[in-house]
C-alpha cells in the first residue's frame, strides 16, 4: 500500500465533507480543525482519508476525527494511519492517545479495542448536550461519548 500521509498547511482547506462524515457538527470540526492539526492520507494520489490531532495536555494527543472515504473503507488505510498517528505521537514526546466515540458505535469502539485502546472514561450525555440534532447510529440515538486511550 502506497499511503501517503502529510499535514496540512494552515492556509490550505481542511476536506469538510469528509471529517463532516465522522462528526456532523461544522461548530465542533471548526473547533478542533483550530486548536489541532489537520491530516491528509492519499493513495495513489487520490485523497483516501483525512485526520485532526490535538494535544490535550503535555502527556495525551486526541484523535479528534479520522474520515476515510467511502471507496477506501476496508482497505486497512484507517490501521494504517493509526500506526502513523502512534509512530509520531511517540516522536512528539507524547504518552498517551486518546479517541473518543459514541456509545451507540459499538463497531468502533470494537476497532480500537482491537487496536490496543482501553476504556478510558465516559462523558455522560455529550451528545445530547453538544450537537442540536440527534445522532443516530445503528439505531441508536448516541448520548454519551466514550473515550479510549492507549499508552504509546
Amino acid at each position: 500500500m502506497n499511503l501517503e500521509i502529510t499535514k496540512l498547511g494552515h492556509t490550505e482547506k481542511a476536506p469538510m465533507d469528509l471529517l463532516f462524515k465522522a462528526d456532523p457538527s461544522v461548530e465542533m470540526i471548526e473547533r478542533y480543525l483550530y486548536s489541532g492539526d489537520c491530516y491528509l492520507a492519499k493513495l495513489d494520489g487520490q485523497l483516501a482519508g483525512a485526520f485532526v490531532l490535538m494535544p490535550n495536555n503535555d502527556s495525551e494527543i486526541e484523535l479528534k476525527n479520522i474520515s476515510i472515504d467511502a471507496q477506501y473503507q476496508g482497505q486497512g488505510i484507517g490501521k494504517e494511519i493509526i500506526k502513523y498517528v502512534v509512530r509520531i505521537s511517540k516522536m512528539e514526546g507524547y504518552e498517551y492517545l486518546v479517541v473518543k466515540t459514541a456509545d451507540s458505535s459499538k463497531d468502533t469502539i470494537e476497532y480500537y479495542q482491537k487496536l490496543k485502546f482501553e476504556h478510558y472514561f465516559i462523558s455522560k450525555g455529550h451528545f445530547l448536550k453538544y450537537y442540536d440534532q440527534p445522532i443516530i447510529e445503528n439505531g441508536q440515538q448516541a448520548i454519551d461519548q466514550i473515550a479510549l486511550r492507549r499508552k504509546l
